[in-house]
């Protein structure tokens, strides 16, 4: 059983600031700093993937109806995420656009960006960034989201059919995550709703090892093995295998921290980890459009401000309310 009192919070909290630390590189025509062979952007991503597979594998094992569980994610995920679109037109789309703005809101563009809701990633928005380093792109984080859902279908379907035996298929669709990563590899873009379904395999990896550690936590996350497994990667130098370490030491040790006790005076009281999220690439978009004179740190200073100001109201005037309409096992089924 997790501690009430555990970490996840911080550790989502601590990758949403990764992706927005790297981000702020690229988006300011830098090279992304790097660690564990991947960017810091892509290690926050992948401590997103790996904490979720844990904690919603937690959920429906506890209640593994399919209507519920749905429910609980697109209250999760949802709610936030139209508001964000809507504040990416009217607000950010708003204040960035050069043509005017009774042609923008009748423009076909900004109907379309409206398909973000759909998990249908869309970036553009008429007259906006057209001249920035990052070009046309208002919010570039939520081609990730999709991933994410389909990983939820992965699961429900699996779990599903084989509910007895999902703590030993886990790993196994690990297996099949990393094998698929590491030898397929096609050049040309596969699209699927917008998205490119080549790092599918990827994202998948990270979330079903946080499936099988829902599982196996209390006998694999020690602080020997985390350790050992750190060692590991540092003494491998063949590619694939160091791929493998990789993977593993950031699943692992984002759980392993995740899962450990935190003091009262440093619990979180609010859950920004999302709004973040959903907020960090307009926000850095518009303050490097606006203030690039300032220079890069000032600019990073800024964005990361602004940006826990819109996931704190993101959180208390949204998603908190929203959660607290999740059902429970013994509401629904009366």
């Amino acid at each position: 059983m997790i501690h009430d009192r555990n970490a996840f919070d911080h550790i989502r909290l601590m990758a949403a600031a990764l992706v927005l630390f790297s981000h702020h590189f690229a988006l300011s025509g830098l090279p992304e700093p790097r660690a564990l062979g991947s960017t810091i952007g892509h290690l926050g991503l992948a401590i997103f993937f790996a904490l979720s597979g844990y904690l919603v594998t937690k959920s429906f094992v506890a209640d593994a109806h399919v209507g519920r569980f749905f429910l609980r994610r697109a209250l999760r995920i949802m709610p936030g995420l139209i508001v964000n679109v809507i504040v990416c037109v009217v607000f950010f789309g708003v204040l960035l656009t050069t043509i005017p703005l009774a042609d923008y809101f009748q423009h076909a563009t900004t109907w379309a960006y409206f398909k973000n809701i759909l998990l249908s990633p869309t970036f553009q928005l008429p007259g906006v960034l057209e001249t920035a380093i990052f070009p046309y792109a208002v919010n570039g984080s939520l081609w990730t989201l999709p991933f994410e859902v389909a990983a939820y279908v992965v699961l429900v379907i699996v779990g599903a059919m084989f509910h007895n035996h999902l703590r030993w298929l886990s790993p196994c669709l690990v297996v099949l995550g990393m094998v698929v990563e590491l030898w397929w590899h096609p050049v040309s873009p596969i699209v699927v709703w917008g998205n490119d379904w080549r790092f599918a395999p990827l994202f998948f990896t990270y979330f079903f090892t946080g499936v099988a550690l829902s599982f196996f936590a209390p006998l694999l996350l020690t602080s020997a093995r985390m350790t050992l497994l750190l060692a590991l990667y540092i003494l491998i130098e063949q590619p694939t295998f160091r791929t493998v370490a990789a993977i593993l030491i950031i699943a692992c040790m984002s759980i392993y921290l995740g899962r450990q006790v935190v003091s009262r005076q440093f619990e979180l009281q609010n859950d920004c980890s999302y709004g973040m999220y959903l907020y960090a690439f307009p926000v850095q978009q518009f303050v490097i459009a606006n203030f690039s004179t300032l220079g890069f740190w000032p600019t990073l200073a800024i964005s990361a401000l602004l940006t826990y100001g819109f996931a704190f109201l993101s959180w208390k005037l949204v998603e908190r309310p929203m959660l607290k309409l999740k059902p429970t096992n013994r509401l629904l089924a009366k």
